[in-house]
């Protein structure tokens, strides 16, 4: 049994019971020592810088889950045009950008109703090597979940799942019981047509409450067709036990009603530059570019706009909003969204993530080149 596959079990059947204060100071202590000693050491752990791109095709969401600062966000809630999604990733490509991440900051690929064109386009290009997205998965009907399954490129599809069954579900997402049980008819109909030998990836993770488990009776139609998909397919579903503060627009007073624990990053240790730069840089639906559109739902990063300056500008060390902003992380200052953030990664830390597809990882210096040409 490999290492993720014990923390997976680790985490199944004893995560409900540990308590999250207890996880939090732990990594945090294990950080400050990891991070100082790299830092002695002169170690950096960076993502290449020119591997990974977001472009935001949909700024709209069909949901407003408690724990997402969709509702609070004031970027602007469009759909990206597509003669615009294509100038993107042409200049992304000529850049020498290979892996298209499609997941919005807040909301729903699917509410984009010309999102397989777009996609289509990325299957076709020659320089893309692949794309990936989540998705809650209640938006598409079954002519656009067979069309992806037509996809070559696609790599990886993760539908997140709110709540476990009717009712959690429309408390959590503040959405309707007609949309909980299109759902339900989407999961089948994927599971019907999906072959795991033949597809792209596909994984799943509940956004339920913590008391949740799947051993519970009775279960629900979600549950059960969850249930095939793991034994069917091996696609292990996990539970989330402690959320993100969304760069500190989320707190616990906005879900205590539905039971979910939001960490509000006061205990995240911080020291310099945040590797999430070089992995979740990328361009908004309006065209507008953020230094990381991972949190940022205000765009306090904005670094630029595609529509009045080459990408290639906008990425680069000759941008002095980019610069400054690297600058000052490697002198361990943040800005508020990145200060209240809790997914911050240090360049101190080494790369555990398995979303690094060529295994490698940067100097500064290095980085700092690859931004200056």
């Amino acid at each position: 049994m490999s290492f993720q596959s014990i923390k997976r079990q680790v985490k199944k059947y004893i995560g409900p019971y540990i308590n999250p204060n207890f996880v939090i100071l732990t990594k945090k202590y294990v950080n400050i020592v990891e991070m100082n000693f790299n830092a002695a050491l002169g170690r950096h752990f960076l993502f290449p810088p020119r591997l990974r791109l977001t472009i935001e095709t949909s700024g709209i969401c069909n949901l407003s889950c408690k724990f997402c600062a969709y509702s609070k966000k004031q970027l602007a809630k469009v759909i990206m045009p597509l003669n615009l999604f294509q100038e993107v990733v042409n200049q992304a490509a000529e850049m020498g950008f290979s892996i298209i991440n499609l997941t919005p900051l807040t909301g729903d690929v699917f509410m984009d109703k010309g999102i397989i064109e777009k996609m289509q386009y990325l299957d076709n290009h020659p320089k893309i090597k692949g794309y990936e997205f989540f998705t809650n998965f209640v938006v598409p009907s079954e002519q656009k979940i067979k069309e992806l399954f037509e996809l070559r490129q696609l790599n990886l599809m993760h539908v997140s799942l709110y709540g476990h069954d009717e009712k959690s579900f429309c408390e959590i997402t503040r959405a309707t019981k007609k949309e909980y049980h299109r759902l339900v008819r989407n999961l089948k109909f994927l599971y019907e047509l999906y072959d795991r030998n033949h597809s792209f990836k596909l994984k799943m993770n509940w956004r339920t409450v913590p008391g949740f488990s799947e051993k519970s009776l009775p279960k629900s139609e979600l549950q059960e067709i969850v249930l095939n998909f793991e034994k069917t397919y091996g696609i292990v579903c996990e539970n989330i036990f402690l959320y993100t503060n969304w760069g500190g627009e989320v707190t616990n007073e906005d879900v205590k009603d539905v039971g979910l624990r939001v960490n509000d990053g006061s205990n995240v240790y911080k020291k310099g530059l945040c590797n999430l730069i070089f992995h979740f840089g990328g361009v908004l639906a309006d065209g507008r570019v953020s230094a990381c559109v991972c949190r940022d739902v205000n765009g306090t990063l904005v670094v630029g706009d595609i529509n009045k300056e080459p990408l290639s500008h906008i990425l680069s060390l000759n941008n002095p909003l980019y610069a400054d902003i690297i600058q000052e992380q490697m002198e361990s200052k943040f800005r508020p969204v990145c200060r209240s953030c809790d997914l911050y990664q240090s360049l101190y830390k080494p790369i555990r993530w398995g979303n690094n597809p060529d295994k490698r990882h940067y100097n500064l210096n290095q980085v700092k080149a690859l931004l200056s040409k």
